[in-house]
């Protein structure tokens, strides 16, 4: 029993992409780490426009481009 309860635990982290991280405060690092860069990024298309694997990206580019929430993941205080 205890051997299913751990395994199904780590089907549903690994299942929820980087939505758990958020939650447990263990995410990527905050925008305001580079200010200057990032000053006019207030959406998840500002984001992607930099950070895109697929769009010649000028910053390095992003693992989950297809998962919303960006600026609500990363722009926790420094």
């Amino acid at each position: 029993m205890k051997k299913t309860v751990i395994a199904l635990a780590i089907v549903a982290v690994s299942a929820s992409g980087c939505a758990y991280r958020y939650y447990l405060g263990v995410h990527g690092p905050s925008i305001y780490k580079y200010p200057e860069i990032h000053q006019g990024a207030r959406q998840d298309s500002d984001c992607l426009g930099c950070h895109h694997p697929d769009g010649n990206p000028q910053g390095p580019p992003t693992t989950h481009p297809g998962f919303v929430g960006c600026y609500k993941c990363h722009s926790d205080p420094v």
